[in-house]
């Protein structure tokens, strides 16, 4: 048996897929790739399964225009011909973009790019705490804890366009051992206990020198 390289599935996860569970994203795709005859090669042993990654998990309740899963197959297939069937089964919300192999290893994906869009009238208060020398917040630890983190120097390509409808922030935030949520970015905004409104989408994933991930 000869194994292709690792295809590397690109696709978009909006609308009522936002609330699809990591786990129930995985449950999903592995019907999804049956149900669409792709030739998955299984991993050996006593409890064979397809090998089946995702490359750092959307938070429930986030849109992602950027996500990535690979999987490897038992045979060579045409890529267009993986995207048409897959898209071809897939519920509503996940799109597939394309199907290539895999050029970079997930853990170069050092940055996540965000676009958070926010009633026009929060345009003032998202300026005013970017403009802070500091933006402390309770970050939860790996051990069910909170600690407070400066999230200020680790904002990067920060911008702010508003108009009448709505006011739109672009930002990138790490990911890796100092993974920062843009919920992180929205407690900071909030004032009492008022909810904030937004909508969140990852827009993609960066490696450490900028370049998108691949």
């Amino acid at each position: 048996m000869n194994l292709v390289e690792t295809v590397r599935v690109k696709f978009t996860k909006t609308g009522r897929a936002k609330y699809i569970s990591h786990l129930d994203l995985n449950r999903t795709m592995t019907r999804v790739l049956r149900r669409a005859n792709i030739p998955l090669w299984y991993t050996e042993g006593f409890n064979r399964h397809p090998y089946i990654t995702f490359a750092a998990p959307l938070s429930l309740g986030y849109e992602g225009l950027a996500e990535y899963m690979d999987f490897r197959l038992e045979e060579p297939m045409d890529s267009d011909e993986i995207v048409n069937r897959l898209n071809a089964t897939m519920p509503d919300g996940i799109t597939v973009l394309s199907a290539a192999p895999a050029q970079m290893k997930v853990g170069e994906i050092a940055f996540a790019s965000w676009r958070l869009t926010f009633p026009p009238e929060f345009a003032d208060r998202i300026r005013e705490l970017l403009a802070l020398d500091t933006i402390p917040v309770e970050k939860r630890t790996k051990k069910g804890g909170t600690k407070t983190v400066d999230i200020k120097p680790h904002i990067q390509n920060v911008h702010v366009d508003t108009d009448s409808e709505k006011t739109v922030l672009t930002l990138d935030l790490p990911l890796g051992n100092l993974a920062l949520n843009p919920a992180l970015l929205l407690s900071a905004l909030r004032k009492g206990g008022e909810a904030v409104p937004c909508s969140v989408v990852r827009t993609g994933l960066l490696a450490e020198n900028g370049t998108q991930f691949s």
